[in-house]
């Protein structure tokens, strides 16, 4: 559930010492309030505690700040790779189009098809009758030797994925 690094092992011991000494006031509170103690706690052991509970509670704090720091980079780092992932997309993409000579209408309805749009959708996105998508789509996958919209994507994926085996060990 939570992975075991170094940052993630601090933060839990941060907030396991945030919740001790959460219980900790807390229970001063209730004895304050209940009078069930004549005695009270003497004031140097209450303020040690209030003293660890703060720099517990501004440990957690830092522990935060650096771990969020980290899951931004790392959000950028995978929002960068997609990125380039979309680029090497469209060119492989572009070089098919131009090896199977589909003209510019045909490469528009054979993207948002990979994308997964119905030519009903298709028609209505590119503002022509559901027909001429059909045709569209038929001389696409003439042109592109596939039996389909599952032949037409499973092209692309074969050569964005290659030769990738799955491991048997997951």
């Amino acid at each position: 559930m939570f992975p075991k690094t170094r940052g993630s092992l601090g933060l839990l011991f941060a907030i396991g010492a945030q919740l001790l000494f959460a219980t900790v006031f807390l229970g001063f509170f209730a004895i304050d309030i209940s009078s069930v103690v004549r005695r009270p706690i003497g004031y140097t052991v209450r303020e040690l505690i209030e003293i660890s509970a703060v720099v517990a509670l501004a440990l957690g704090v830092v522990i935060n700040i650096v771990v969020v720091r980290r899951i931004l980079k790392r959000a950028a780092a995978a929002e960068q790779g997609l990125m380039v992932a979309r680029g090497a997309f469209h060119n492989l993409a572009e070089d098919t189009f131009l090896q199977w000579g589909l003209s510019p209408a045909e490469r528009d309805v054979a993207l948002l098809a990979i994308k997964g749009f119905s030519n009903r959708e298709i028609a209505a996105m590119t503002g022509k009758s559901e027909g001429t998508i059909k045709s569209q789509s038929a001389a696409v996958f003439r042109k592109a030797e596939v039996q389909g919209r599952v032949g037409l994507v499973t092209h692309f994926m074969d050569d964005l994925v290659g030769d990738v085996l799955l491991s048997s060990d997951r």
